[in-house]
């Protein structure tokens, strides 16, 4: 690795209040690696190296990291990416490190003038890949019981392509282009793949690893489409298992507290620190398998309805629990609710849902900050006054928004008093 790079080597950078990472038009021709992309590629034209596509505007994280908020210009190479199409999309994430020369990145040349094959240009279905967050450019296959962000789901045949398009002397195609063959084939891989598809709902989706300017202009015409676990800031997460194997349910740890987008009141479904402001707290999960049925089970989805009714004798003895107590929970002032499955999901394999505790606030969330188990809790910046009696049930007296991928439950009773 050459230690003279400095403000060469890519920067992650949130741009002001949009959710997408940039700049995109700063990249120094030629010197892009290979590049990763979101569902949303408008503002990804001109990337390059393995990188992220870009989530929709709701799923922010608001309260971006330092490093994300460097300068513009310090972005200069751009390294592989991944081009994400799942329901939750976030913005185009520049990432440090990658490949630096020829010959540094464990990767095999054949012949005087052939390509130079790495883990990436090798794999096939079935196989994991994996990197660190210093060298996301530098993918290597790991076996899938450890933890890794990208599954290939299948290799992208590029005869079927007309020829002119990725023949040796092609012009690289482009973000939207890329964009487009994800689409095309990267989901049908996916369900293919799986015997069954992917939860729409869940914490999985589809992505295309392809080659970027630089890369391409090697000779590089690999493209790779596979299953990754999309996280904050368009950062893949790591995960253990296949995913034909594992629940595809999206669940937080107890605890987790997720944050909260002060402009529209959504939960941005990024875990943060519950120092910060927050929608929700998690509070417990549930195995709905236990009830209704396991994966390879063969048994109907249960309906909301059903869901509710399980569940509304469950998840406030999970918070009670949590709490340590019926009466602590009650002085915090808090309503229980839960998340519940959709047939879709329910048909993919998914059978996990969460308890969560919240108030709700103009259509949205109200705003907690600290953990909701402490004396220090503040409800949109105010001491909760417990209430002298409360009433019947602990639920939400409205729906509340949730991030996408989770349906609350329905029940309608009022929100204690205090907040």
């Amino acid at each position: 690795m050459h230690q003279d790079r400095g403000d060469d080597e890519a920067q992650p950078l949130a741009d002001g209040d949009a959710d997408v990472w940039g700049p995109v038009n700063d990249v120094a021709e030629g010197d892009e690696e290979t590049v990763t992309l979101r569902e949303s590629t408008e503002s990804a034209a001109g990337t390059g190296g393995y990188d992220l596509p870009p989530d929709d505007a709701d799923d922010a994280d608001p309260a971006a990291s330092k490093p994300e908020r460097m300068a513009k210009n310090a972005l200069r190479m751009v390294l592989a990416a991944i081009l994400i199409g799942g329901v939750a999309a976030g913005g185009v994430l520049f990432a440090t490190g990658g490949f630096d020369d020829l010959g540094e990145v464990g990767s095999s040349v054949i012949g005087d003038n052939a390509v130079e094959q790495n883990d990436f240009t090798r794999s096939e279905a079935g196989d994991c890949l994996t990197w660190t967050a210093d060298a996301p450019g530098d993918p290597v296959t790991v076996d899938c019981t450890s933890a890794h962000r990208f599954e290939v789901s299948g290799v992208i045949d590029t005869a079927s392509f007309p020829t002119a398009e990725f023949a040796s002397t092609a012009p690289w195609p482009g973000v939207e282009r890329f964009a487009e063959i994800r689409d095309e084939n990267c989901s049908v891989m996916a369900s293919r793949y799986l015997g069954g598809g992917l939860d729409p709902q869940g914490r999985f989706a589809p992505g295309l690893m392809f080659p970027s300017r630089a890369e391409w202009e090697r000779g590089v015409r690999s493209l790779r489409c596979g299953i990754e676990q999309p996280g904050a800031g368009g950062v893949q997460e790591e995960f253990k298992g296949r995913v034909r194997d594992i629940d595809q349910s999206f669940t937080w740890p107890d605890g987790a507290c997720i944050g909260i987008d002060a402009a529209t009141r959504k939960a941005t479904g990024v875990v943060v620190n519950c120092a910060e402001p927050h929608a929700f707290q998690v509070t417990g999960s549930v195995d709905l398998s236990q009830r209704f049925g396991g994966r390879n089970s063969g048994k109907p989805w249960p309906s909301v309805n059903d869901q509710n009714e399980y569940l509304r004798g469950i998840c406030p003895t999970h918070t009670n629990r949590f709490f340590g107590g019926a009466k602590k929970f009650k002085d915090t002032t808090l309503n229980v609710q839960w998340s519940v499955l959709s047939e879709v999901s329910w048909l993919t394999g998914s059978r996990r849902v969460f308890c969560y505790v919240a108030l709700p606030n103009r259509g949205g969330f109200a705003t907690l900050l600290g953990d909701a188990r402490d004396d220090a809790l503040l409800i949109n910046g105010k001491v909760p006054t417990p209430a002298d009696e409360g009433p019947p049930g602990r639920s939400v007296g409205e729906p509340v928004p949730l991030p996408p991928g989770y349906t609350p439950d329905d029940a309608e009773h009022p929100a204690p008093g205090g907040g």
